[in-house]
């Protein structure tokens, strides 16, 4: 599994392989965004861009509190 940086409360890209699928309740291996409990949060995408853009896409759509 690769995995990118990652903040607390922030997602993380990750490639699940069809090995894993079980161990994550998907249903085919491909990137994902997990948060930081390792839950898939979107997914799966074709390539890391599309799923670094997603995850860049939800966190501009989300309000931000104080």
């Amino acid at each position: 599994m690769v995995e990118l940086p990652v903040d607390k409360h922030d997602l993380f890209a990750a490639y699940i392989a069809s090995e894993d699928v079980g161990d994550y309740n998907v249903t085919e291996p491909g990137w994902y965004a997990l948060d930081d409990g390792e839950k898939v949060v979107l997914g799966p995408f074709a390539s890391l861009a599309e799923c670094e853009r997603n995850m860049r896409d939800r966190d501009r759509m989300t309000p931000k509190t104080a």
